[in-house]
Parts: structure tokens; sequence; C-alpha cells
């Protein structure tokens, strides 16, 4: 039973970190890149929407990119930098 219990936290500590980078060809985008950087991964965004603060202020923004493989990429950029990557499939 123990060992399920390791192999189970270490399967989803995986998962955690998989979700901070990105791989783009040969490159890897990794959560805390700049905004530069990721621009110059992904190429301009498809779309763009504010990240407001829980009280309204701006924040920052999140870029979708819709990839040739079915893949939808948010990229959440907070004070110029890579805060979160979300890569789901349509």
């Amino acid at each position: 039973m123990r060992r399920y219990l390791v192999v189970l936290l270490l399967s989803l500590s995986l998962a955690a970190h998989a979700s901070n980078t990105l791989r783009i060809g040969s490159e890897v985008l990794t959560v805390g890149d700049s905004a530069v950087r990721a621009m110059q991964l992904l190429g301009k965004p498809d779309f763009k929407e504010p990240v407001q603060s829980e009280f309204g202020g701006y924040q920052g923004e999140r870029w979708q990119y819709q990839r040739d493989d079915g893949h939808i990429v948010t990229v959440t950029i907070i004070g110029g930098k890579v805060s979160n990557i979300d890569d789901r499939t349509r």
C-alpha cells in the first residue's frame, strides 16, 4: 500500500511540473520566462484578454494560441513574465 502511495505522489508531482513548461520544437518555454521569450517562441497570439485583480485592476494578459496539432495553448503574462502555461486539446 505504501508503494502505491509513493508512486501516486510522484506521478502527481510530475504532472504539476509538466504544466510549468511547454516544448516548442527544440525549445522550451518555462514559467518565469519573459513575455518577449514567449512571443519569440510562439509568435503573435491569436487572442489576447486582460487579466484583472480581484478588485478589477489590470494585472496582466492572457495570450491564446491555436496550434496546428489541435492544441490550444494559453499563456498568462503577469508583470512581463510567464506566470502560467495551459496546454489543452480541443
